[in-house]
């Protein structure tokens, strides 16, 4: 399972919905795979001014993932995802880079994305699961 962003802001609010879905992926041994565009997207939201999350509540959330990083190949499948999804709407689809990337992850290790943002994932062509 990929973890998106919306999963994690979701988790670190104590949003019961997500707590049981975190709960239910533990239980069935499911690999919960943290992209490192998710990791910025995690600090930046701690750097705003509207947010009372520590750096510290954020770094303890995200210590127990591993790591899926941008490297070449995931580069590659986002700009693909992107400009299909793009030629699809004949024009900008309004999906964010980040999403592409988290996309392209889901792609390349043939898993779907853990969001509640499903419109951008299903645009991109990957599985989607919520909660």
């Amino acid at each position: 399972m990929i973890i998106d962003s919306s999963y994690l802001f979701d988790l670190m609010a104590e949003d019961p919905a997500a707590f049981s879905k975190g709960t239910e992926l533990v239980e069935r041994g499911e690999m919960r795979w943290l992209p490192t565009p998710v990791v910025a997207e995690a600090y930046y939201g701690v750097a705003t001014a509207q947010s009372n999350t520590t750096k510290q509540e954020v770094r303890n959330r995200l210590l127990g993932y591993p790591r899926i990083e941008v490297d070449e190949e995931i580069a590659r499948v986002a700009g693909e995802l992107l400009a299909a999804a793009d030629d699809r709407e004949s024009g900008n689809a309004g999906i964010g880079p980040n999403d592409a990337y988290i996309a392209a992850m889901a792609e390349v290790l043939d898993d779907a994305v853990l969001t509640d943002n499903v419109d951008d994932f299903e645009a991109l062509g990957v599985p989607v699961e919520t909660y």
